[in-house]
């Protein structure tokens, strides 16, 4: 029977045209030669899709290729955050060990000195410091408790630090050298000349009612005299650090750097002194 087109026209032998001929292109795909090697269609279809297939093929590898670089570089970098955890984490355990280390050597060295001292002594820690720019004044943990009296000698192993002027059960408060109210009978290490150190509400003291005609040094050591009845004699207090000469009529105008780290204190030594470790030889005044 034939095909008819609603236009009219038989397409019946066209159809039998395709037919036949993709007849013969399956022969042709699935046939061989006598030798049997692929026939020469089969050939042409394979060198015709070939650089389809090498196309496909390094877009592939191009894909395979970035996935795995991401995948690399997402592996490498949470490892290298894991690093830096690592890193931090022996950083703030190196500090830890050096603050710890610090206060081994400050706790050592103020038993060293308690052990050496003539006299009794208390060591205590600082707690608080006065909220002003310069420290004057310092809270530490201990009090009546543990034997401190008001006006005893603090120290640490570098030199003076103060005095105790207020006391509770388990603290006391220590005025430091640099307060405005602060005084210490002193005297220079070398021309052994007399004065008193006081207190500037500074970072620096003075040193005051030495006569203009006694020989002063930049950087010679001053010391405690005994005098005040507070502090016994023979203990750094610091040096000088600037001299306004005087003259027969006028004193000496000395600035005096403290020994001790009175701006970074931590361990200090409050003195407990007898009566008899103040008394003053007549004879060496």
């Amino acid at each position: 029977m034939s095909v008819v087109e609603p236009g009219g026209k038989n397409r019946t032998p066209l159809v039998l045209v395709i037919l036949l001929v993709a007849q013969l292109l399956s022969m042709s795909w699935y046939g061989r030669t006598k030798d049997g090697r692929p026939n020469l269609l089969l050939s042409w279809v394979l060198t015709a899709v070939y650089p389809v297939q090498k196309a496909g093929g390094g877009v592939g590898s191009v894909v395979s290729g970035l996935w795995n670089g991401y995948i690399d570089l997402r592996g490498a970098k949470e490892e290298n955050t894991k690093l830096r955890e690592q890193n931090d984490q022996l950083k703030q355990d190196l500090f830890k060990l050096k603050e710890e280390l610090a206060a081994s050597k400050r706790v050592t060295a103020t038993l060293e000195l308690q052990q050496t001292l003539p006299y009794r002594s208390v060591a205590a820690q600082v707690i608080a410091r006065s909220g002003n720019e310069f420290f004057n004044k310092i809270i530490i943990d201990k009090g009546r408790l543990a034997g401190i009296k008001l006006h005893q000698a603090v120290i640490t192993p570098a030199g003076v630090v103060g005095r105790v002027i207020g006391l509770g059960p388990v603290a006391a408060q220590v005025q430091l050298l640099t307060d405005s109210y602060a005084g210490v009978g002193a005297q220079l290490s070398e021309s052994r000349a007399y004065g008193e150190v006081k207190g500037v509400g500074k970072a620096f003291c003075e040193m005051r009612n030495v006569s203009g005609l006694e020989p002063v040094k930049e950087g010679e050591a001053i010391i405690t005299t005994g005098l005040d009845g507070i502090y016994p004699k023979g203990l750094l207090i610091g040096y000088v650090q600037e001299v306004g000469l005087g003259s027969g009529a006028k004193s000496h105008r000395i600035v005096v750097k403290p020994a001790a780290q009175l701006d970074a204190l931590q361990q200090v030594l409050v003195l407990e002194l007898s009566e008899q470790d103040l008394k003053i030889d007549e004879t060496v005044k």
